[in-house]
């Protein structure tokens, strides 16, 4: 028989077997039957009290709750999510994989766990000098010392070390070439300047790859020497120099000195915006007065309600230094045109809508903007797309630039002729990358080409047409293809003891342009003259020319280099951005070496899915037991 604790007014275990009175076991075995119990009682236990009252007792805390029929179960949960630091110390130890009851604390590897916390969520270097931070981490385990700031500082370096050893690793093993891009970015309090280099590459399971390598202060000048030097620095110090198929650079001066091919093409859609500021602060001073009241809501809602426009998408209030939400502006607010003049006559305090010369500026500018605008949503983002989808944006911005020269707006020509100086530039150091990247792609392969050159160049297309056929078959002989030999004896070693490949490459090179062998088809030749594969809004080219690599594998070295070539050097936010890269106020005070190790390492560090803590009850019962 089971005994109290102490006195009798002590509750005891429900499970436990004893007479009537305080201790009388329940069995509740009629109630049982009728409803399912909620899976809250997994963590109580219920017992009895003074007067036969019906407690639960939890599992962890021992605390008691009540624990009767009347009361329901959302009690209970609210008491193990919220206010039982045992419970929650179990769960997180569940989560780590490893059982409760073989859990051992380990102070050093909550330490790095604190500084991977800080590398991926900002947190200060020193959050261990906050005090109720302290408090709620003693709640979960008294045993975990809060280190100072200065140890969590090195923790941060020393996982960013311990990151640096994997992706070069990562790296050496890659049996394909990288591309590298790189730009300068200043902190929003000093002059002081920082160059980020960034390495493209189609790994091993044929998925595209974006890795930061670098973060680091450049001294000045920022002159083209400087980042000459810097980038020799890198490329060395990552093992690069074997590796290398592209740098991919902005068109800035220094940069024409540290190097002269480059893929980047830097819209200036900032002084299209610029020189219509008074239409555009019209348009912003309307969506601020929109938003002012509630009486002013009301009447506009009446101008698009007379106007039969209550369909139309509300125009937002941009962000000024983003060209894109500025453009996103005027896109909403165009189809308004109508309701803001009938706003005007409806309501006297209105006094901000843009005259119809005005309006018109905005369709034309709009429509100037869009084809940047859509552009760059193929060629910027977080997750950089391969190279073979900029070729066609880059072709209709030089049609539409052949088109504006000849505008009957005279700002439209004056614009375009400052804009196409820089586009002339990137045009023909790029265009042969990106066209060579598109026929790689078994969708179009060399008829895109042959279809913009034709509307770019006209009676001289072909001439533009053989440049870049001449650049596919140096390359096809540059990776150990050959039209004279068949493709599984492109590196045998003759019987002179010469190889094929390295010393008599000018003469394969002869062998393809004079098809000496008739009879034979290249690799190339015979992927340009298949059928184009069928286009689909979900196809993935990475996938194809994985799937096709056994019957083309020489054309498959070069599809996974060059695919890997990005056409921007800065992701969209950057790109959108008329202020530039600048670096936030939280970094700016810290070491050189520490900004580095944090933006770094959070680049490299994954992400892992939010798990979420909640009691589920089973069957139809919710709340009641």
């Amino acid at each position: 028989m089971s005994t109290s604790r102490s006195e009798s007014s002590q509750p005891t275990s429900l499970h436990s077997s004893g007479h009537s009175g305080d201790n009388e076991e329940v069995t509740n075995q009629s109630r049982s039957s009728k409803r399912k119990q909620s899976i809250v009682w997994e963590h109580f236990t219920k017992v009895r009290g003074v007067n036969d009252s019906l407690h639960a007792k939890c599992n962890y805390c021992e605390k008691l709750l009540s624990g009767g029929y009347a009361y329901g179960t959302t009690h209970l949960k609210k008491h193990l999510n919220n206010a039982c630091p045992k419970f929650k110390l179990e769960h997180i130890i569940g989560l780590s994989g490893s059982p409760r009851n073989e859990f051992k604390f380990d102070q050093v590897k909550s330490r790095k766990d604190l500084a991977i916390a800080c590398i991926k969520h900002k947190y200060p270097f020193n959050i261990g000098e906050h005090e109720y931070f302290g408090i709620f981490l003693s709640g979960l385990n008294p045993d975990f010392k809060l280190p100072c700031r200065n140890t969590i500082r090195s923790d941060v370096i020393e996982v960013y070390e311990e990151e640096k050893v994997k992706i070069y690793k990562l790296l050496d093993g890659l049996r394909c070439k990288v591309s590298l891009t790189t730009d300068i970015c200043t902190s929003e309090h000093s002059h002081v300047a920082y160059c980020c280099l960034n390495v493209h590459f189609v790994d091993d399971s044929w998925e595209l790859q974006k890795k930061i390598l670098a973060f680091r202060k450049m001294p000045y000048p920022h002159d083209g020497e400087t980042l000459f030097s810097f980038m020799k620095e890198m490329i060395l110090e990552w093992n690069l120099d074997k590796k290398l198929f592209s740098i991919v650079v902005d068109n800035a001066t220094n940069n024409d000195v540290m190097i002269r091919k480059c893929t980047y093409l830097k819209f200036d859609c900032a002084r299209w915006i610029k020189r219509n500021k008074g239409l555009i602060d019209k348009i912003r001073e309307t969506v601020r007065y929109l938003n002012k009241s509630p009486a002013a809501s009301q009447k506009f809602e009446m101008a698009l309600s007379q106007c039969n426009l209550t369909d139309k998408r509300q125009v937002a209030i941009d962000v000024p230094n983003r060209w894109n939400s500025t453009y996103e502006l005027l896109a909403t607010a165009l189809p308004l045109k109508e309701a803001f003049s009938r706003l005007q006559r409806i309501d006297k305090n209105y006094h901000c809508n843009p005259s119809e010369s005005e309006w018109d500026v905005a369709g034309v500018v709009h429509e100037c903007l869009q084809i940047f605008y859509e552009a760059t949503h193929h060629f910027s983002g977080r997750k950089y797309p391969t190279s073979n989808v900029f070729f066609p944006d880059v072709c209709e911005i030089h049609l539409k630039m052949i088109e504006w020269e000849k505008s009957d707006y005279d700002y439209v020509r004056r614009m375009v002729s400052r804009m196409k100086q820089k586009f002339e530039k990137y045009w023909d150091e790029c265009c042969l990358v990106l066209a060579v990247a598109v026929v790689f792609d078994p969708r179009f392969k060399m008829n895109l080409v042959e279809y913009f050159y034709s509307r770019i160049y006209g009676t001289e297309a072909h001439l533009y047409i053989q440049r870049v056929r001449d650049k596919l078959v140096n390359l096809f002989i540059d990776y150990g293809g050959s039209c004279a030999i068949s493709v599984n004896e492109s590196n045998v070693i003759s019987s002179s003891g010469i190889e094929t490949r390295a010393s008599l490459r000018d003469f394969d090179r002869w062998c393809y342009e004079s098809r000496v062998s008739n009879n034979q088809k290249s690799e190339l030749e015979s992927y340009l003259e298949e059928a184009r594969f069928p286009r689909a809004e979900a196809f993935n080219i990475l996938d194809w020319w994985k799937t096709n690599s056994p019957r083309l594998p020489v054309l498959v070295k070069i599809a996974r280099d060059i695919l890997a070539v990005p056409a921007t050097t800065v992701a969209s936010e950057a790109a959108f951005s008329v202020g530039g890269r600048i670096i936030d106020e939280s970094r700016t005070c810290l070491l050189p070496d520490a900004v580095e190790a944090l933006v770094v390492a959070d680049d490299w560090i994954e992400s892992i899915p939010k798990r979420t803590v909640h009691m589920e009850s089973s069957g139809t019962q919710t709340d009641n037991a």
